[in-house]
């Protein structure tokens, strides 16, 4: 587990070694333990490493025996040793037990392809010497992040944005049109970065750079709901063997391992498949000191029906405050959701006993999880509703619910669930799950701004080209949509950047590639049974686990964002979204801006998570494009 960098040229330059190092630094949160560099007067890749596996010989990059590739490889491969076993057969010799020198050989034996037998997350660049060519790719989901930047003279590849500023042209510049994208989803769209010259490289994609040109290729996509329908009980049966043979092959480290326990269920079935496997995992768990929101006691009751050692924090308001502005400089890019601030705590707090850290991440959308599925599904009897209720009546009744801080409340869903019902099922929901449509956005930039934006495209609730699904089963495209989406942009994002941060890393074994691909071939009606939201999980946890962690309503890992934005953090809302201040920065629009606050302050209305994208986004300018951390 690492960060990376890079970059191949298409002229010389004999300053690479020097840029590259300047590159590895701005890395070196991501991997404490060792920096390499390999250079030559057309290429750099190099590697900040935190030592997981092979911690005698893991150092990077590997140059291969015939000195004609070298690799830089941020990730884990949970079946290398399986392929060193193979390749050996085949006549490689390898130097190392390392999972980068088993990739390496492994694209010497089978090029490309070699991506379809990788189980595990992974972003890679090996160089090809003689030819000057470079292979760049991504694992299937996105789980580890990839961000390539346009030199004047070359591409270069990067784990995060900053880390590419010192071989740009120009300073860092925003992409409105990304931008605006964000303030309607509340994260990055695939292919969108915050930063202008800077770009997502595609989740489930290789690609070749040769004389600074990029060509693109598509290695995977998911295939949701295409399997054969099967009884519900050998589906539980199957994908309860699966995760627990998925647990076991991440446990595999040289260090440490524990477990992230929030109390729901995706987190509570890792540790009870490491459990059941022999392995009783050190449990980690955040505590807030507001009841409507903490999900300590359950965390707490599940790592004692499993007999693991349980270490809680407790998120007080002096920390709170401290990792707001902390949190800002280490994502790159403005994030709308709150919970990267207890969750970079509950990272460093875990950091002090374990370096790796299994997760649940990735089962709402695998196992069909989020509330909005059903939602879905109410939204076509909806819509069959006469107009003088559908359009008319019901929705005045909705909009006069009094707000309420709970968390998923009824007044919160009751509102969003009226939103978009003239739009397609995939716009809905991006719409449901996000922030501003297209229209509040334009009300909330200057209007050079949103022209400015606009230039690319800026639709309403666009559905991006990577993520466009195509199953006829309406609760499978919105699995599809979500886990090419929401899933990458949201939850992986915030997992690797919060852990990386911490020098931690993070394993996400619901989304382990022998789970994923049977699960997800799953037709809805198994995965949904009789409605259900994740009734294969809790199916298979019935028996490990206590009746009310299976039986509870899903709340997540969801903070207390609008309760600290009139609280804890309202001195830092009113003075980094002041009338002044937006003024003077001329981005957003004043009016529009304080109408929003003041009816949050005041309680006129809930507008936490709009007024948590809208903080992101002012702290990331104020620290990347106006202030310190820049090329």
């Amino acid at each position: 587990m690492c960060g990376i960098f890079g970059a191949a040229m298409a002229r010389p330059d004999p300053e690479l070694g020097r840029i590259g190092t300047a590159m590895g630094r701005r890395l070196a949160h991501r991997g404490p333990d060792d920096m390499g560099v390999f250079a030559d007067d057309w290429a750099v890749l190099g590697n900040t490493r935190l030592s997981i596996i092979d911690l005698a010989d893991g150092h990077q990059p590997i140059i291969n025996e015939t000195g004609d590739l070298v690799i830089v490889f941020n990730g884990e491969i949970y079946n290398h040793r399986e392929l060193q076993r193979d390749l050996t057969a085949k006549g490689h010799v390898f130097k190392t037990h390392s999972d980068t020198e088993a990739i390496l050989h492994a694209f010497e034996e089978w090029g490309p392809d070699c991506l379809l037998r990788l189980n595990g997350m992974f972003a890679v660049a090996i160089w090809h010497c003689p030819s000057r060519r470079m292979f760049i790719a991504r694992d299937r989901l996105g789980i580890k992040p990839l961000y390539l930047g346009r030199g004047i003279h070359g591409i270069a590849f990067a784990s995060e944005p900053k880390a590419l500023f010192p071989i740009m042209p120009d300073r860092p510049a925003p992409h409105w049109p990304s931008l605006a994208r964000f303030l309607q989803l509340g994260y990055f769209a695939p292919g969108d970065c915050a930063f202008a010259g800077i770009e997502k490289f595609p989740a489930g994609h290789f690609g070749w750079i040769e004389k600074g040109h990029l060509s693109l290729h598509r290695w995977w996509t998911p295939l949701v709901g295409q399997g054969d329908p099967v009884p519900l009980a050998e589906a539980v049966a199957k994908a309860a063997e699966l995760l627990g043979d998925a647990v076991e092959s991440e446990l595999l480290a040289d260090v440490p391992v524990g477990v992230f326990l929030s109390g729901g269920l995706d987190s509570s079935a890792v540790a009870a498949a490491a459990a059941e496997r022999g392995r009783k995992l050190p449990a980690f768990a955040l505590s807030f000191p507001e009841a409507t929101h903490d999900e300590s006691a359950d965390a707490r009751l599940v790592a004692d029906s499993l007999g693991l050692d349980y270490f809680e924090h407790r998120l007080e308001v002096d920390e709170l405050r401290a990792t707001v502005s902390e949190v800002a400089t280490m994502l790159d890019e403005p994030f709308g959701d709150a919970t990267v601030v207890p969750l970079l705590a509950l990272s460093r707090f875990a950091r002090r006993h374990v370096k790796v850290v299994l997760t649940g991440w990735g089962g709402d959308e695998l196992f069909a999880g989020y509330p909005t599925l059903r939602a879905h599904r109410a939204a076509r009897l909806y819509r069959m509703l006469p107009g003088w209720l559908g359009d008319g009546l019901l929705p005045a009744a909705i909009r006069r619910l009094p707000v309420s801080e709970r968390y998923l409340s009824l007044e919160f869903k009751a509102k969003r669930f009226i939103q978009g019902m003239d739009l397609t099922p995939e716009q809905q929901h991006l719409g449901w799950m996000g922030y501003f449509n297209a229209t509040g956005v334009a009300a909330l930039l200057r209007p050079e701004i949103a022209e400015a934006a606009s230039h690319d495209g800026h639709r309403a609730l666009a559905v991006p080209d990577l993520a466009r699904p195509t199953e006829t089963d309406p609760v499978d495209r919105i699995l599809h949509l979500d886990m090419c989406t929401f899933l990458e942009g949201n939850g992986l994002f915030q997992a690797d950047r919060m852990t990386m941060a911490a020098s931690l890393e993070a394993r996400v074994p619901l989304l382990n590639t022998v789970v994923m691909d049977y699960v997800a071939a799953l037709p809805a009606g198994v995965k949904m049974a009789g409605g259900q939201l994740k009734p294969l999980l809790k199916m298979a946890l019935k028996p490990k686990l206590p009746s009310r962690i299976i039986t509870k309503p899903k709340k997540g890992f969801g903070p207390p964002s609008a309760g600290w934005l009139r609280s804890a953090l309202s001195d830092t809302l009113r003075t980094t979204l002041s009338r002044e201040k937006i003024e003077a920065d001329g981005i957003l629009a004043a009016e529009a801006t304080e109408r929003l606050v003041d009816d949050h302050l005041n309680r006129r209305a809930d507008h936490g998570r709009a007024l948590w994208a809208l903080l992101s986004f002012q702290l990331w300018h104020d620290n990347f494009i106006s202030g310190a951390v820049q090329g």
